[in-house]
């Protein structure tokens, strides 16, 4: 067996929680102070010893025209989570269970609507990931896409687009770990000190219908009052809803909110969940709860506010990213103008 550096192993851990994720986006994570070319080899590397698969995607724009780059995903195959498991890297207490991989075999290239929500949806979570890892205080983190949940005689429940438990512990001061290692939540032990976040992120692609919406409403409402989530995640999340168009919001809201009255879901819309600078987790959202509804930023007060936010990240030992590595970048891209250098 070759050995495997860290961030090697870095890479198909994250593949395993986010499944299909352009090189763009692997890179600005994983290697933020590394040029592009080092990265480059490395995800190379790993695909020639069949640990991850890749695609390239035409990027077509509106018309179907071919414009700028192609796009390159990768994702972790059989073989890589078997390395994992080799390396002892997951637990088997349903983290290992739930990673995603497929056939080391070439795969069809994806089409591109399944593209954009597929990569939509790893670089939310990574924009996320890249913002909250630099403060001290995040003490760990679970995040995995295609969260399926069940009964006890193995009936499907639902499928959640991605669950997010980010836990802080305020008592952290300094940090403990290189600036590019994002903290996994591992043994599933948390502190009592400290405070957690359950996130569980659904994308609206513009196609379902408002009664699968209505439906996915009552299913949270359901599983949460039931224990569901309070047995499997250590409570319940709270649902954030990304729609395409802005337009498309109010809709969305006006069904939800009649669906599951008094909901803590947040909702936003593409154009509005991204903060150019940091990211997702402070971009505009609006809480469904409140009647009207208001807006607020994705954690609430827990971080302060995005004015604070320079200072509270100052400390933070990742050093100035390298050219084109902001999440952030990857994540404000809108359909067809999607590129990737790695």
């Amino acid at each position: 067996m070759l050995p495997m550096s860290e961030r090697e192993l870095a890479v198909l851990r994250l593949l395993g929680r986010l499944g299909m994720v352009m090189g763009q986006t692997i890179r600005a994570l994983i290697c933020p102070d590394q040029h592009a070319a080092s990265c480059r080899r490395m995800l190379r590397g790993l695909v020639e010893r069949k640990l991850l698969w890749h695609a390239n995607v035409p990027n077509a724009n509106a018309e179907g025209r071919l414009q700028g780059r192609t796009p390159r995903v990768y994702g972790l195959t059989d073989d890589g989570r078997q390395l994992l498991d080799t390396f002892g890297a997951e637990p088997h207490d349903g983290t290992f269970e739930r990673l995603i991989s497929r056939s080391k075999q070439a795969p069809t290239p994806p089409s591109a609507s399944q593209l954009f929500t597929e990569t939509y949806i790893s670089d939310w979570c990574a924009s996320l990931l890249d913002q909250v890892r630099r403060t001290p205080m995040l003490a760990g983190v679970h995040m995995q896409r295609r969260y399926v949940i069940t009964d006890a005689n193995g009936a499907l429940l639902q499928t959640i687009g991605a669950v997010i438990i980010l836990a802080f512990d305020p008592e952290l001061k300094k940090f403990d770990r290189a600036g590019w290692v994002i903290p996994w939540l591992t043994d599933g032990a948390i502190a009592p000190s400290w405070r957690v976040v359950r996130l569980a992120l659904e994308v609206d692609t513009g196609v379902a219908s408002m009664r699968s919406i209505f439906e996915m409403a009552q299913t949270y409402a359901r599983l949460s009052g039931d224990g569901t989530y309070q047995r499997l995640l250590g409570g319940a999340p709270r649902p954030v809803i990304v729609t395409p168009p802005a337009r498309r919001a109010r809709a969305v809201a006006d069904v939800w909110m009649g669906a599951w009255e008094g909901s803590p879901a947040l909702l936003s819309s593409i154009e509005r969940t991204c903060h150019p600078e940091y990211g997702v987790l402070w971009g505009e959202y609006l809480a469904l709860k409140a009647n009207p509804v208001i807006k607020t930023s994705l954690l609430g007060s827990l971080l302060g506010t995005v004015e604070q936010w320079p200072a509270k990240i100052a400390a933070w030992p990742g050093g100035a990213p390298a050219a084109g590595s902001n999440v952030s970048q990857v994540t404000n891209k809108k359909p067809g103008s999607t590129s990737a250098s790695a």
